[in-house]
């Protein structure tokens, strides 16, 4: 099914060709025609052509054959009917009413079948003269005098001999060169490999410079003087056609692969080296010098037909080698796409590699019947076409290889840069791939410039000569001159904040400094951007002034709609005036506390003990709370049982303060110990307070190790820290005894009162005592449990009141 299909597409493209060629004809200037009109302008005939400045040459190659002849005879009948095709044309352009349109319409299908119809009959037409044409190029082939031919490229044998020998020679010598370069070469730097490519090209270049002299020398060595008519012809033909095999092999490098530029395999390189390499030596000596000898030494159709045996054999090998890979190059072309990906060059390489040897296939035979039709001009403008058009993509295909290798390597900076300014290479490679982006797309754009241009599709040249060019050009490189030095400015004040940041060179910045610095630069960022966006709109032709208008009113309208917005960037502003919170401090705003982590204009960011991470606007800030603004306290709060000394205990926490300032969080301690005496008298304990002053912030750490050092202190010296304890008092008589504890509900309580069941007296039994159970439920053992007496008896204090 995809051969048939392929059949069709072949036949329609060959078909649209043949269509195409008078259409070509027409806009190459002293292009015969084959039809007699052109699609553009029937009115212009081959005579007018003719008359307006054709040489004599091309009127002779006119009239030379019988084919032409009567395609000239074809287009005086066409233009003796002009004027009556032109009032029939004027006819049919009048505005046509309702019943004329319906009328029209068969008369409309009918014209659109004419018109297929004569498609199909230009295009048998077409083909038929092409073969005619080839027939005629081939019937000369029985005009050479080979003996003649041979008579005068005797000469041409030994000067062509000492070039090839030179030139062998010199191979050595070259390929030792590429292996030194091919050495030296580093993947990762294109432009490197790049330079070594041109060196190499250079080293060939001369080497067929050093064979042409070699030649030269020869000629006049052997034969006494400068080289002859023919030797010279061949020297021409040699320096041609090699110059273009050194492009081809600085595009494919197959011998040197460390120094190809081109994603080619070393196999591949190879392959479509020396294959193409061949087809360019045939071409090359054929048309340069073979034809030119037999063309003189036999007649002008004998060179004619060793033009177009060579042509047919260059054809014939350029369409076997496009069927040959046709399935290869399909796949490489579709290697993206197979591999997952799903973007838009990938689906369009995958319906590439579908169709590619069907136009190739189709290039390759419109070049062979231009050349059949008109092998002066026309071939000559479509050659030449061609070469600009490989030669601005392969051009364009490196620029832009280059620029994909060093957005895939990045910049790298040395590592004093890096530690002066941290973010520098990290905002060169973030940038970088943004200006190359655009730099690629100014070169695709400049390709296809250069390619219709070669075409005769656009005047590219030509555009950028007038003003509307000029002018574009001028806006678009002043454009991009504005986004350049922005990005410089940028990147000069970012570092030189970073470096004032960086703790590690010059003087260490305070959490003022900071602060304002960050806020400098993301305003400076704000600002540099919006003066570099209308920069470049008025630079485009953009008016900005009423953009800097509509601005205004837009402002406007946000500050009375976002109150709320203006609000947290005045209440912030006045923040940062009163200096009430900095970077690293740590604060608490309402409910929440936590590490100042960011400030903008317009909020503050806390990070939280447990790592939660707040964003508060200014707005919602009534008060500002910072635990570490200056300096900070730890306040020790000492608490001990009421029996303890207080002096005593005032001597430990000293000897603790002692403890934690000879310690290695000594030095942040910044004043002495500073006793407050007693602070609280509570229900079980007396509190003794006292305070140490730190450097903001270090409170924390100093008030874990000095509650370390007073526990092990208190614990040495015996001081009693208390837990919290309960008095229960039940109340007592006026003998001042206190009553007896009953406990209603307990059978065994009141046996033990009244005796056993038979009336007997009851044995003197232990008080019952209700066992005291910890607050998880488990039982107090008894040496831990206070005595409660049942009997109503307890120890007496000084007052005289029963306590247990």
């Amino acid at each position: 099914m995809l051969r048939h299909a392929g059949v069709r597409t072949i036949f329609l493209l060959v078909a649209a060709i043949f269509f195409a060629l008078p259409a070509a004809r027409a806009q190459i200037p002293g292009l015969p025609s084959l039809t007699g009109t052109s699609a553009s302008s029937p009115a212009k005939t081959e005579t007018q052509t003719t008359a307006e400045g054709a040489s004599l040459d091309d009127l002779i190659r006119i009239l030379e054959t019988e084919a032409t002849r009567n395609r000239l005879i074809e287009s005086l009948k066409a233009a003796a009917y002009q004027p009556g095709a032109q009032a029939t044309a004027a006819a049919q352009t009048a505005a046509p009413g309702v019943d004329d349109l319906v009328e029209s319409v068969p008369e409309h299908l009918a014209a659109y079948t004419r018109s297929g119809v004569e498609v199909l009959q230009m295009t048998a037409q077409e083909a038929l003269d092409l073969a005619r044409q080839g027939l005629n190029f081939l019937s000369g082939a029985r005009a050479i005098d080979l003996p003649r031919v041979w008579q005068a490229v005797q000469p041409v044998t030994i000067v062509a001999l000492a070039v090839f020998v030179a030139l062998a020679a010199l191979g050595f010598l070259d390929r030792r060169i590429g292996r030194w370069l091919n050495a030296r070469a580093n993947p990762r730097a294109p432009l490197k490999r790049l330079l070594l490519v041109c060196l190499a090209t250079l080293a060939d270049v001369a080497s067929i410079i050093v064979s042409t002299g070699a030649g030269h020398l020869t000629a006049l060595a052997v034969y006494g003087g400068p080289p002859n008519l023919n030797q010279a012809l061949f020297l021409n033909a040699f320096v041609l056609t090699e110059l273009v095999k050194i492009g081809l092999s600085a595009f494919a490098m197959p011998h040197d692969p460390a120094l190809r530029m081109t994603p080619f395999s070393d196999g591949q390189a190879r392959y479509w080296y020396r294959r193409l390499a061949l087809v360019i030596t045939l071409l090359g000596y054929t048309f340069l010098f073979v034809a030119p000898v037999v063309q003189t030494n036999s007649s002008i159709a004998a060179g004619n037909a060793v033009r177009f045996i060579t042509v047919a054999i260059a054809f014939a090998a350029m369409e076997g080698l496009i069927l040959a890979n046709r399935v290869r190059v399909g796949r490489r072309l579709q290697k993206s796409y197979r591999g997952g990906s799903r973007t838009i060059q990938a689906r369009f390489y995958l319906f590439l590699g579908t169709i590619w040897w069907v136009l190739a296939g189709a290039f390759v035979f419109a070049l062979f019947a231009l050349w059949l039709s008109s092998p002066r001009n026309g071939f000559q403008f479509m050659l030449t076409a061609s070469f600009k058009s490989v030669a601005a993509m392969a051009i364009g295909g490196l620029v832009a290889s280059v620029l994909k290798k060093v957005v895939t390597r990045g910049v790298r900076v040395s590592s004093g840069t890096k530690d002066r300014f941290p973010l520098i290479e990290r905002r060169l490679n973030s940038f970088i791939p943004k200006v190359l982006f655009v730099i690629r797309t100014l070169v695709v754009l400049i390709v296809v410039g250069v390619i219709l241009d070669a075409w005769g599709l656009l005047e590219f040249d030509g555009w950028l000569q007038t003003e509307v060019g000029q002018r574009f050009t001028r806006s678009l490189v002043g454009a991009l001159f504005i986004l350049v030095v922005a990005f410089g400015i940028y990147l000069t004040v970012s570092s030189w904040v970073e470096y004032r940041l960086n703790p590690n060179y010059g003087s260490v910045p305070t959490a003022r400094e900071r602060t304002l610095l960050s806020l400098f630069r993301n305003a400076f960022t704000i600002a540099l951007g919006v003066i570099v966006l209308m920069l470049v709109l008025s630079q485009l032709g953009i008016d900005i002034a009423p953009l800097l208008a509509g601005a205004g009113v837009v402002g406007l309208a946000v500050g009375f709609g976002a109150q709320k917005l203006v609000q947290d960037i005045i209440t912030g502003a006045f923040i940062q005036i009163e200096n009430a919170l900095n970077e690293g401090d740590v604060v608490q705003l309402g409910a929440v506390s936590g590490v100042v982590e960011k400030l903008t204009i317009r909020s503050v960011s806390l990070r939280a003990l447990d790592g939660t991470y707040y964003l508060i606007p200014f707005s919602s800030v009534d008060q500002v709370a910072n635990m570490t603004k200056d300096f900070s306290n730890f306040v020790a709060d000492v608490a001990v049982a009421y029996r303890e000394d207080v002096e005593e205990v005032k001597a430990a926490m000293q000897e603790a303060f002692d403890e934690v300032r000879a310690s290695e969080q000594g030095i942040n301690i910044i004043a002495d110990f500073e006793m407050l005496g007693v602070e609280l008298l509570g229900d079980y304990a007396v509190t003794v307070r006292a305070r140490i002053r730190t450097l903001p912030g270090k409170q924390w750490p100093i008030g874990r190790l000095y509650k370390q050092s007073i526990k092990s202190i208190l614990d040495r010296r015996g001081i009693e820290i208390p837990f919290p304890q309960t008095t229960v008092w039940f109340g007592e008589g006026k003998n001042h005894n206190a009553p007896p504890l009953h406990l209603a509900g307990l059978v065994s309580a009141n046996a033990a009162i009244q005796g056993g069941s038979d009336g007997s007296p009851a044995a003197a039994k232990p008080p019952l005592r209700t066992p005291e159970r910890n607050p998880d439920g488990t039982l107090i053992p008894p040496a831990g449990r206070d005595q409660l007496r049942h009997d109503g008896e307890g120890d007496a204090d000084e007052d005289g009141e029963g306590r247990s």
